[in-house]
Parts: structure tokens; sequence; C-alpha cells
């Protein structure tokens, strides 16, 4: 292998648990360890069939009946190719299995195609559905979840809307989502490594009385946001992606962003222990 080949796998290792199933299972029971609650979500290699991703998924929910762990399986609806019938397979497997199944946000041209699952699957069913706050229809589309009874996860968004007046800024579409979320929702996971902007979504939701929880990603800086939700008395909840999953940022952005800078060398410093360095720091300065 060249050195090349093992720098890029190193870097990749801090941003997912592993190739397989049993990878991420393990992960989950490390962050039980410490008190975290947990989501698998397996990232396809390109060109996987539909089927085949989902009996991953069914295979997620097999395990995890016999698991003792606060695990939810999330899926990206474009790897089942939306797929009404392989979707109707996982809503059943989480029902029967206790589980949440939660459907990852994709690009704003795939929403139209989303909601009909969710509304025919989410009566009865252990649902859960992520609104990016950078999309100015996510506050309504608030409301209709929580009409659904579905956990809401909140993040800022990894792709813009390209529509007219598309252009929201990422942190204040976040807090209006929140705003709107506020004493309606039945659970909301609040899904940024950003310290002030968690807090200040975390405060707003717990003093309305709504059941929340911080949300974080696998290979991101773990230390202070863990620590703010702690500070505040919220669960933490962890996303740990598995498969064929790659850094959150590209080799051009560490030419751009001071940011991305940092990560690649932490990246190549602690490869797959750098989420648990950030999760034993926070442990030692509370």
């Amino acid at each position: 292998m060249r050195w090349s080949d093992r720098l890029r796998r190193r870097r990749a290792a801090a941003y997912d648990a592993g190739p397989g199933l049993d990878d991420a299972l393990d992960a989950c029971r490390r962050l039980a360890a410490y008190g975290m609650r947990s989501t698998v979500g397996y990232s396809a290699p390109a060109g996987e069939a539909p089927r085949a991703v989902a009996d991953v998924h069914l295979a997620a929910f097999e395990r995890l009946a016999g698991e003792n762990l606060d695990t939810m399986v999330s899926v990206k609806l474009s790897a089942l190719g939306f797929d009404a019938a392989l979707f109707d397979e996982l809503v059943a497997a989480a029902a029967a299995t206790g589980r949440t199944l939660h459907v990852d946000a994709l690009a704003p041209d795939t929403v139209e195609a989303t909601w009909p699952l969710l509304e025919k699957a989410a009566p009865g069913g252990h649902l859960g559905a992520t609104l990016p706050g950078r999309w100015p229809r996510s506050v309504d589309d608030a409301s209709r979840m929580t009409a659904l009874g579905v956990h809401i996860r909140v993040v800022k968004g990894q792709w813009a809307d390209d529509a007219p007046g598309g252009g929201v800024d990422p942190a204040d579409g976040f807090a209006r989502v929140v705003e709107r979320l506020r004493g309606t929702a039945g659970s909301v996971g609040v899904a940024t490594h950003d310290s002030d902007l968690l807090a200040g979504s975390l405060r707003r939701l717990t003093d309305s009385g709504t059941p929340c929880s911080a949300e974080l990603l696998f290979g991101l800086p773990f230390r202070r946001p863990l620590q703010t939700a702690r500070r505040l008395g919220v669960p933490v909840r962890a996303y740990v992606p598995f498969g064929a999953r790659g850094a959150t940022y590209g080799i051009r952005d560490v030419t751009r962003s001071p940011t991305a800078a940092r990560w690649l060398l932490e990246d190549l410093l602690l490869g797959a222990d750098k989420t648990w360095r950030g999760i034993r720091r926070s442990e030692t300065r509370t």
C-alpha cells in the first residue's frame, strides 16, 4: 500500500467506526460505558443494490434486539432508491424491536419523495427525521413533523437550497427551527458541535419542557459540546457511521479553512482514537 493510501485511510478512520456492523456496535457499547446514547448509520458504497442496503439495516435491528443499548438506526432513503416496500420492511423491524428508524436529510430536491414515506409510516411507528436549518421550508416542516409525532433531529444542513429565497444562514435557520419546536415536539435532537448554538438551543427547549438531547457526530470535536450538554443535564446521543464513509471535509478545504487544516492534523495524529480522546478529555475537564 502506498504511503498516500495509508494517510488517506488514517484520515478517514477518524470519521467512522469501521467497515462493518460489528465495528459500529462495538463503538455503541463504548459510548454507553460513557453514559451516551447512539445512532448507527450505514454509508453504502457507490452502486450497492437497494436490497443489499436494506438488509444491512435489518441486520442492525436484529442485532440491537439482543443488546441493552439505546441506539437508533439511521437510513438514507437515496440508498434504498426511495423504494416504499424496502422502507416498510425497516419500519416493521423498528416497531418489532422497539427501536427508532431515523431518516437522514439529503439534498433539498429529495424532500417531496421523502414525505409520502414518512406520512404513511409515522402513525404508531418508531420514526425520526432530520430538519436542516438552512432550508427555508424547515420551519413549516417542523410543525408538520410534530403533528406526525416523530423524533426530530435539527442540523445546520450540508446542502444549500438553491431555490429562490433559499439563502438562509444555517445557524439562524437552526435557531428558528428550534424555536418552532419549543413546547410542541415530543422529542428533539439538537445536532451541532457549535457549543454556543448548542447551549442556547438546549436552554430554549428545556425551559419550555420539550424533551431534548444533544446529538454529536463521530469524528468531530467532542469535548466542548459534550461538556455543554452535561452541564445542562441533557442526554447525549452520538451518530456512529460505518461502511464506506470518508472524512467530512475535502483536501481543498484544508487550503481555505484553518479549522479543516487543524482537523487534518488531528486526524493524521490520532486516527480512529480521535473521538475517544475527545470524550476522555471531557471526562477530566468538567
